[in-house]
């Protein structure tokens, strides 16, 4: 049980096992060789620090063969996982001549009966069978089997996964099973996993590893794809002032851009909605062009993400963010004329000001993120009371789509913040970060986050985004790749 015991030592290690799955080819996304070697790609995982390999063999739809599992086999010496639609002992047979340590069982195409057998077969074989499902009542049959190793494909395979399935379906199949099974079998999410983001909601719904192909092999660069999606925590890097910072921000693989835009007290990263339009549209990859020569350059330029391990170039999925506050109208204002993905309030708006630009801006499909201060009087001026359990509790009834705790204020910013470990590390119970989570909000925090102490951030919170601003600068206080790519680093 190669496969399977390499995972649970990941897991065991503190980092989350992602399985990449090698295929040449989706009936949904088209070719993903892109005129690449996959042996080559392989080995690049591994050195990325993949534990084991999955690779489809099937021929007709995925474009693989046995050929290609044995090569890539022999040259990582990883466990390797064969996906394929298995349907008879031979194939088990053909399965381990190849080098296979896995293979996968799918019950939407076997049926109880057949698979119970190839189950049992597979295991004379020193084979380890992932067994596949897709609904309840299929998770169920696999935890009564004794099936030690259980996947959930969030697409329907009798379509050949042309759905437009996502992590909804495990998270929600999770849920229900974890509270019937005490003893749960090593449970796999497969299939619809865009990002790192949907990584951690798997990992955090119960699953105990995640299955990712598309989403690595569309990435010019599998490898720094593979490592933006194992980190504990996505990253947020605020305060871009220019184009060079925007573009070391893009260079280190940051998830979240965060631009300083007419906030209503001075602040030396403060930007008008003039200068943070091109910035924007830089991160965002348009690379539109500055009317006050603050930006130039090409998008295809401007958009190359070149992976610090590596050096190569790698696509992500990078978002923006404005901070700003004020009256609802002004933010209101500002946020459709820049069209971020997210508006931080971070000043003095109250509940009911928050209340209404979230529910606003929610028709315009931009997500809201409050921030809660450590200075417990600013939080007894805008949401009435100081204890965080309660201001958690008020924000969880709004629209607002997450929330930071943040040391850091119009005051002390430009120092880092007072430090969020020390401001506000004790406050957050496991029951007040469960009942965010379970809200589904976003859990960010921030103030005085080195790349040093991001770890203990991370054990403190578990937040989803880590939210970095001084830290991320240099001496002369430009974003610097290099110490973004410690952040990174810190956090996988």
């Amino acid at each position: 049980m190669k496969f399977l015991e390499s995972l649970r030592k990941t897991a065991a290690a503190g980092r989350i096992p992602l399985i990449p799955d090698i295929k040449c080819y989706s009936p949904k996304d088209g070719d993903l060789t892109r005129g690449r070697d996959m042996t080559q790609v392989a080995l690049a995982l591994k050195a990325a620090g993949a534990p084991v390999l999955s690779v489809v063999t099937e021929e007709k739809e995925f474009h693989g063969s046995l050929a290609l599992l044995k090569k890539i086999a022999d040259a990582t010496g990883l466990p390797i996982l064969r996906k394929d639609f298995i349907e008879t002992e031979a194939d088990l047979d053909k399965t381990r001549a190849a080098g296979a340590d896995a293979i996968l069982l799918m019950y939407a195409c076997l049926g109880r009966e057949r698979l119970h057998a190839l189950y049992q077969a597979a295991l004379k074989r020193d084979l380890t069978p992932l067994v596949e499902t897709h609904t309840a009542e299929e998770l169920r049959w696999a935890a009564e089997l004794g099936a030690p190793l259980v996947g959930i494909n969030n697409r329907n395979i009798r379509i050949l996964e042309r759905d437009d399935g996502d992590v909804s379906l495990s998270e929600s199949l999770l849920k229900t099973f974890k509270n019937e099974n005490a003893a749960a079998p090593f449970l796999v999410v497969e299939s619809a996993i865009r990002d790192g983001a949907d990584v951690r909601r798997a990992i955090r719904s119960g699953a105990d590893a995640v299955l990712v192909g598309t989403a690595i092999l569309k990435a010019d660069d599998p490898a720094c794809a593979f490592r933006r999606m194992t980190r504990l925590a996505g990253l947020k890097i605020c305060g871009h002032q220019t184009e060079d910072d925007v573009r070391a921000s893009l260079t280190a693989g940051a998830d979240l851009l965060g631009f300083v835009t007419e906030y209503p007290v001075p602040v030396r990263w403060n930007l008008t909605a003039a200068q943070a339009a091109p910035l924007l549209a830089l991160a965002r990859g348009e690379g539109a062009g500055s009317a006050d020569g603050k930006m130039t350059g090409s998008s295809s330029d401007a958009c190359a993400k070149t992976c610090p391990m590596t050096g190569a170039s790698s696509a992500g999925r990078v978002k923006t963010c404005i901070v700003t506050g004020g009256a609802p109208a002004k933010v209101l204002a500002l946020a459709r004329q820049l069209r971020p993905d997210f508006v931080q309030l971070h000043y003095t708006e109250t509940l009911a000001e928050t209340q209404e630009i979230a529910r606003a801006l929610a028709a315009d499909g931009i997500a809201v993120i409050r921030s809660v201060s450590g200075d417990r009087a600013m939080r007894k001026a805008a949401y009435g009371t100081d204890e965080l359990p309660e201001i958690i509790d008020l924000l969880l009834q709004s629209a607002v789509s997450g929330i930071l705790l943040d040391s850091r204020d119009a005051g002390n910013a430009a120092r880092g913040g007072s430090g969020v470990l020390g401001e506000m590390g004790g406050e957050l119970t496991p029951a007040l970060r469960d009942k965010i989570r379970a809200a589904g909000k976003l859990l960010i925090v921030g103030g005085g986050i080195t790349a040093e102490n991001a770890a203990a951030v991370y054990r403190t919170f578990a937040p989803d985004v880590l939210d970095v601003m001084t830290g991320a600068e240099d001496a002369d206080g430009r974003k610097s790749a290099e110490r973004i790519r410690q952040y990174i680093l810190h956090s996988t």
